[in-house]
């Protein structure tokens, strides 16, 4: 049957599209019901349209039909939203809950992505897959019925509660297909799911309006392609690390102005930084995190709202980019923009809680103390590492002054709005065009 599939895709496309329109109209039906859960039924079709999606590697060897899969289904979806018969039919099932969410366009490209990185390997991508759909849904589960000790996150809370069950849920969704379809050994198979039960559960916990429907797929499947080859007394290396870094930042979380999803957003991109680099590339990232309130203060809001993840992703975001290619293509010339990124950082940061504190100062003299200030973000990155040349040294050092030259053009909304995630992209656009221009003319410079 498999090979004739295999032979025919346009079959096994059929088959996939049957199987979530029934799954859909059952749980229509079932929606109708009194004392139905909308949360629920919302988890239910979650868990159905993930065992669907386990079928693709063994329905389809090419890409193309999956892409065609993906896109009848975001067109389908997108139907179910806009047209009123189907909004209030089968859109029930996705769109009865209160709280405003991409999450289903989000699990289609999350589906698609895992598919395409887990290449052939259907054991990598049914562990993305199986963790997005059972582990997820079992944390908001618990979450709903359970939690007591939420945290706020963009669009909604969660739950400590639905973390741990999250974390047990993905720590058995990895342990049991790698122990039993694999040639990993115990102890591998063992310590490889404790860690990415970790990661995953930060990610799930600080990733909200839907996007962790595309994060968690994605992040298991590269997860087990960095672990799969370690060692066990290596993985447990990394579950210290992830443990240390765990404690060091959250014991600090009242001296900060993040969230506590931000917070475990903020362990996970310091893993990054450390596993896809080495220590060295946590200096910067750490350094900016226990200075920066006392470099730049607290910033004078009309709200005492701290900061979450989404405004932790826009100033990460460059570094992250970064070490993530240093990891891929191996090439030492990213560490010095990499530092520069976070010393800019800081300087943006300092400079628009000056100009909220007092808008009628001189931006010069603010631009140029805060741009001192940034300095102690740099120096010690820079002089971790050695052998950069000079022209990399000065390049960092005049991304400083260049990210708040071109804020000063973008970053007016975010003056105006500092509590306005949305706004807050301003900075790493600044902070990456400053780079980009600043080691662009570094590299012309002759060796």
């Amino acid at each position: 049957m498999i090979a004739a599939i295999h032979q025919e895709p346009w079959l096994g496309i059929a088959i996939v599209a049957a199987s979530v329109a029934v799954l859909l109209l059952m749980l229509t039906v079932v929606r109708r019901l009194p004392g139905t859960s909308a949360e629920g039924i919302r988890k239910l079709f979650h868990i159905g349209v993930g065992l669907v999606a386990l079928s693709l590697p063994h329905l389809f060897d090419a890409l193309w039909p999956v892409l065609v899969v993906s896109l009848a289904s975001a067109v389908a979806l997108l139907l179910i939203r806009t047209v009123g018969v189907l909004r209030e039919g089968p859109g029930q099932v996705l769109q009865a809950v209160a709280r405003r969410s991409l999450g289903e366009f989000w699990f289609v490209l999350g589906v698609v992505v895992a598919f395409i990185i887990a290449g052939d390997r259907p054991v990598t991508f049914s562990i993305g897959i199986l963790t997005l759909a059972i582990a997820d849904a079992t944390a908001a589960l618990v979450g709903v019925v359970y939690g007591r000790h939420r945290f706020d996150v963009p669009g909604g809370t969660k739950s400590a509660e639905g973390s741990i069950a999250f974390f047990m849920v993905a720590f058995l969704c990895v342990h049991i297909p790698i122990l039993l379809f694999t040639s990993t050994g115990r102890q591998e198979s063992l310590m490889i799911a404790l860690n990415v039960g970790l990661l995953v559960m930060f990610a799930e916990a600080s990733v909200a309006r839907g996007a962790d429907n595309f994060v968690l797929p994605v992040l298991v499947v590269v997860l087990l392609d960095v672990f799969e080859a370690m060692p066990a007394l290596q993985l447990c290396l990394h579950a210290g690390v992830i443990v240390i870094l765990g404690i060091l930042i959250m014991t600090y979380k009242r001296r900060t102005t993040l969230s506590g999803d931000a917070l475990i957003g903020a362990v996970l991109a310091a893993y990054i930084c450390w596993s896809f680099g080495d220590w060295r590339w946590l200096v910067s990232p750490l350094t900016l995190f226990f200075t920066y309130t006392w470099l730049v203060g607290r910033p004078q809001l009309e709200s005492d709202e701290p900061f979450h993840s989404d405004v932790l992703l826009a100033l990460v975001a460059p570094g992250v980019v970064l070490v993530t290619m240093y990891a891929e293509l191996g090439n030492s010339v990213l560490y010095a923009p990499f530092v520069a990124s976070w010393a800019a950082n800081l300087a943006v940061i300092g400079t628009l809680h000056s100009q909220l504190r007092s808008p009628d100062s001189p931006p010069l003299p603010v631009a140029f103390m805060n741009s001192v200030k940034a300095l102690v973000v740099l120096a010690p990155g820079l002089l971790v590492w050695s052998g950069l040349a000079p022209a990399e040294r000065f390049a960092a050092v005049a991304s400083i002054p260049a990210a708040l030259l071109f804020f000063a053009f973008i970053g007016r909304d975010l003056r105006r709005s500092p509590t306005s995630a949305k706004e807050w992209f301003a900075v790493p656009v600044s902070v990456a065009f400053s780079i980009a221009v600043c080691f662009g003319i570094a590299a012309l410079v002759p060796a």
